[in-house]
């Protein structure tokens, strides 16, 4: 007979003693001071070497770039030169970043190129990455850019240039006014390399990004401290579930948009120090029913309730032996996952039942043994009796 689950579950967890306490240090404090504000970074460093095509900065669909600091001089190498064959590229190099950009989703791939001085005159080149020898093939002109964009600076729009929607000329030269040209028919897996150049001596840096045109319900990653229920920051890592290409990735960030397409899932983990990893598995559905993940990190201490996701059910036979039932294991495996990767935590497994007294011996032995249902399929998923204990 399948029944379920009406009564609570609460993972109480006991940290063992000192795996995971802080050091303490002794010395002068800063009290009755007013905290120092932090600076302001006003510009973003450049990755070393950046200036020739082997060392490209890695970019990432829909994460802005900048503003950079100003690049100096085209690097060890000038891979770049005109010839008679390749003809729509830079005359030569001046100050130039080489960017690399991999695409996780199919769609129309726009470009922006936003100058801090609107006097600046950037221009650019988009190649489709093709292997290791692609950079050796750019110095001896063996390749030619499917985008280059050469006009000269329009400071009635701030210096911008890309690629855009609007745009219909997929090379413009030097003696136009166009700033923008066509955007890139992209699919997912494919690299591209944009070189970025400034032309203007002395020069300032620029901000780049690079999005996708394409059906999409937009979602709200919103890390929360389950303590003091504030916002937060963590680690954000967003990969698409079939294919495993990352859609995004972010250190020490908070809010974070991002796009679910049709007929697609995605991973969303979260990490922080002092708290639980936070996994939760997105499709395209779900985030046209709600915009916003409320992704609540729990903090690592004794006391913290460990959550199951999903429903539990058992079934309970003429002996009143009750066992879990299949349906039940997805709610438990992220519990398992987590324990997994901290092996060094005890949690107490409470069960509690919703009970209007008649028979209070019945009901806890109801939940004890629902309780111990659970911690059996733990321990078979391979997590030391040690670290589990149960009662009703």
């Amino acid at each position: 007979m399948k029944k379920k689950l009406l009564l609570t579950f609460i993972l109480l967890i006991t940290v063992l003693l000192g795996a995971y306490a802080q050091q303490g240090t002794k010395g002068k404090t800063n009290k009755g001071k007013k905290a120092r504000p932090k600076e302001q970074v006003l510009e973003v460093p450049l990755p070393p070497r950046c200036a020739d095509c082997f060392f490209a900065a890695p970019l990432q669909i829909d994460v802005p770039f900048g503003p950079t600091e100003p690049p100096r001089g085209y690097g060890f190498v000038s891979e770049i030169s005109r010839d008679d064959k390749v003809k729509n590229v830079f005359e030569e190099e001046h100050n130039t970043v080489w960017y690399i950009l991999e695409i996780p989703y199919s769609g129309k791939l726009c470009l922006d190129i936003i100058p801090k001085a609107a006097s600046d005159d950037y221009d650019f080149l988009v190649y489709k990455y093709t292997n290791k020898y692609f950079c050796n093939r750019i110095i001896g002109n063996k390749v030619t850019p499917i985008r280059s964009v050469l006009s000269a600076s329009n400071t009635a729009i701030g210096g911008k240039t890309g690629l855009d929607l609007k745009g219909k000329l997929t090379n413009i030269p030097k003696n136009s006014a166009v700033a923008y040209g066509m955007y890139i028919e992209a699919r997912a897996g494919e690299q591209y390399i944009i070189v970025v150049d400034n032309l203007s001596s002395g020069g300032l840096g620029h901000t780049i990004h690079a999005t996708i045109n394409t059906d999409f319900a937009p979602l709200t990653v919103l890390p929360i401290d389950s303590i003091n229920h504030q916002r937060t920051t963590a680690n954000i890592l967003i990969r698409d579930s079939e294919t495993e290409n990352v859609i995004l990735e972010r250190e020490n960030a908070g809010a974070q948009k991002v796009k679910i397409l049709p007929k697609r899932a995605y991973s969303i983990s979260l990490k922080k120090d002092g708290y639980f990893n936070y996994l939760r598995e997105i499709t395209h559905a779900q985030a046209v029913k709600d915009s916003i993940l409320t992704a609540r990190l729990v903090e690592i201490k004794a006391g913290s309730n460990l959550p199951i996701r999903g429903e539990i059910y058992f079934d309970v036979d003429e002996l009143k032996n009750v066992t879990l039932l299949p349906e039940s294991y997805s709610a438990l495996d992220y519990a398992v996952k987590t324990l997994q990767e901290y092996p060094r935590i005890v949690i107490e497994i409470i069960g509690r039942i919703p009970t209007e007294g008649y028979n209070l011996r019945k009901d806890a032995d109801n939940s004890r043994l629902r309780a111990e249902a659970i911690k059996n399929y733990l321990i078979g998923r391979g997590i030391p009796e040690a670290n589990l204990k149960a009662r009703g």
